[in-house]
């Protein structure tokens, strides 16, 4: 007869994930507040909690604070825990537009190390691999760590270099990666994911411990614009297809026209190549992205017009944006700002809205030689709290 019922191996997962996912979300809690959280008894979280500092997974702070509002209440003490950083750690590597970032985190997304190289559209896919292979190797002897310290790997891949790994686009929309997957399980011997970049970038970005934030959005403005979308801090799945792109949204209808997009779109407006032709328009002479907002900085009279026209718009889409999604915060990834440019954006951007539809404008960090982080988000969601803390296999 078939054995429909959960097994106690699941149940065991299961119930470790939902407390590991509670600690993230606190930062450090009691066991009667995950008790009370989660609906379980004092006694089973008690068991399990036990069970996971013995193994290093939490750490038992030792700092007990008394129950209650009032300190000097007499009574039974809280003692707090939390998750051990340092019980492993995961690599993560990031196939971008330009550069592969490769890096070594524990398991709060804390850099260790990193190295990275340039690429280019003649950048064949075995030498992606080997980069990817070869730095993670030397990471960890750097630190000195072995397989058996390291989780796993995350692997982010921009939609421009999908082909360039191998990735087999599906009819929906999405890719897979299976052939780059095994190729790096074979050479690494660890536990290895690999998705679209677009919804790592999104699950690096989120804040755990805010709650205020319920639906929240990533624009990427890479070589054509994308998003992803966050709900209650879980990434929606569509944030992993190519469907996402925004780069044929209107954002005036009077506006440039563009071979294959509709007049006054986001790729028409805002896009790399319409910012640089804007630019040289202004300035008569053709400009890289990084040196127009260099030179917006240094105040530049003429680029700073042009600059200014684009941020409008930019800040237009932002709000469009987040209204078509009812997000209250939104995360620029790949814009590459200054600080005139930011504060110019994060203005506008408060008119727009006004005080009854507030928006939080977030710039992502997790850029250039450091968007390995957002691999080493997947990891740590994929093999360390999916798995409930248990390695893969046991």
């Amino acid at each position: 007869m078939e054995n429909k019922g959960i097994s106690k191996l699941d149940l065991k997962r299961r119930n470790r994930k939902q407390i590991l996912l509670a600690i993230r979300q606190a930062g450090m809690l009691a066991r009667v507040d995950i008790a009370s959280k989660l609906s379980l008894t004092r006694a089973a979280v008690t068991i399990i909690t036990n069970q996971m500092i013995s193994q290093l997974i939490l750490e038992d702070l030792s700092s007990p604070v008394m129950e209650g509002d009032e300190p000097k209440k007499k009574g039974r003490k809280k003692t707090m825990i939390r998750i051990n950083p340092k019980y492993r750690f995961v690599l993560g590597a990031m196939v971008g537009e330009d550069r592969i970032s490769v890096g070594l985190t524990n398991l709060y997304n804390e850099t260790l190390d990193k190295a990275s190289m340039e690429i280019s559209d003649g950048t064949d896919a075995q030498e992606i691999i080997q980069f990817v292979v070869n730095a993670c190797k030397e990471l960890m002897k750097k630190s000195s760590l072995s397989s058996k310290h390291i989780l796993g790997l995350g692997v982010g891949v921009v939609p421009d270099r999908w082909a360039q790994v191998r990735g087999d686009l599906k009819p929906d929309g999405s890719v897979d990666f299976k052939k780059l997957t095994y190729m790096l399980e074979i050479e690494l011997s660890v536990p290895v994911c690999v998705e679209s970049a677009i919804g790592l970038y999104a699950l690096a970005n989120i804040d755990y411990q805010n709650t205020k934030h319920h639906n929240e959005v990533l624009i990427y403005a890479g070589s054509t614009y994308q998003l992803a979308r966050i709900s209650d801090h879980w990434v929606l799945p569509a944030s992993a297809q190519d469907s996402q792109k925004i780069d044929r949204f209107v954002l005036d209808p009077q506006g440039t026209e563009c071979m294959g997009y509709p007049r006054g779109s986001v790729h028409a407006e805002i896009g790399t190549e319409a910012i640089i032709a804007k630019v040289k328009a202004a300035c008569g002479k053709e400009l890289k992205l990084s040196q127009i907002f260099a030179a917006y900085e240094k105040g530049d009279a003429a680029i700073v017009e042009r600059v200014n026209g684009v941020l409008d718009q930019v800040a237009l889409l932002v709000f469009d944006l987040a209204m078509v999604h009812s997000a209250t915060r939104v995360v620029l990834q790949q814009f590459a700002l200054g600080k005139k440019a930011e504060a110019y954006l994060r203005g506008k951007l408060s008119a727009l809205s006004g005080k009854t539809e507030e928006i939080e404008l977030v710039v992502s960090k997790i850029e250039g030689e450091h968007s390995f982080q957002a691999g080493c988000a997947l990891s740590i969601e994929r093999h360390f709290y999916e798995q409930g803390g248990m390695p893969i296999g046991e």
